[in-house]
C-alpha cells in the first residue's frame, strides 16, 4: 500500500505565504487580480501580522517578506503595488538590502526621495510609512 504524504499545517501553509511576499512580481500578481482589494483577503494580511514577533519571525527565511506584509497593512500601498516604477523601487530595496546586510540603511527615505522625484504625489508611499522602518528582533541560536 502506498504511503500517503501528511498535508502541511496551517502554521507551515502560513509560513511560506508570508514568505512569498518578499517576491515582488508576485505580489504585483496579487494586486492585478484583485486579491489586495478584497476586504477578506486584506483581514488575512492583517491577521498574518503575528509572524513579526519575534518567537514567529525567528523561522522567518526572507525577511523583506515582513517589510512587505507591513506596507501591504496600507491601502495606498495596495493600490500602488501595480505601478511598474514602484515595483522595480521596491526590487533595487531588496538588493541594497542584501549588499550592505552589516551597515543597516533608511532605504524607505531613499526611496521616499526617489518616488518624490518620479512619481506623482498619489503614487508615493504614505507618510506614516515612509518614516516607519519595520524592525525584528531574532533570538540567537
Amino acid at each position: 500500500m502506498a504511503e500517503v504524504d501528511e498535508l502541511p499545517t496551517r502554521w507551515e501553509v502560513e509560513l511560506e505565504f508570508v514568505q512569498s511576499l518578499a517576491n515582488i512580481q508576485y505580489v504585483n500578481w496579487l494586486a492585478q487580480n484583485d486579491y489586495l482589494a478584497d476586504p477578506a483577503f486584506v483581514n488575512y494580511l492583517k491577521y498574518l501580522n503575528y509572524w513579526k514577533d519575534a518567537k514567529y519571525a525567528k523561522y522567518v527565511v526572507y525577511p523583506n517578506c515582513l517589510h512587505i506584509l507591513t506596507l501591504l497593512q496600507s491601502e495606498e500601498f495596495r493600490k500602488s503595488i501595480v505601478n511598474p516604477e514602484l515595483i522595480n523601487s521596491l526590487m533595487n530595496d531588496m538588493v541594497k538590502r542584501w549588499q550592505s546586510a552589516e551597515e543597516p540603511i533608511d532605504l524607505l527615505e531613499e526611496r521616499k526621495e526617489d518616488d518624490e522625484k518620479k512619481l506623482s504625489p498619489q503614487k508615493v508611499y504614505p507618510r506614516d510609512l515612509s518614516t516607519e522602518t519595520p524592525s525584528i528582533q531574532v533570538d540567537e541560536p
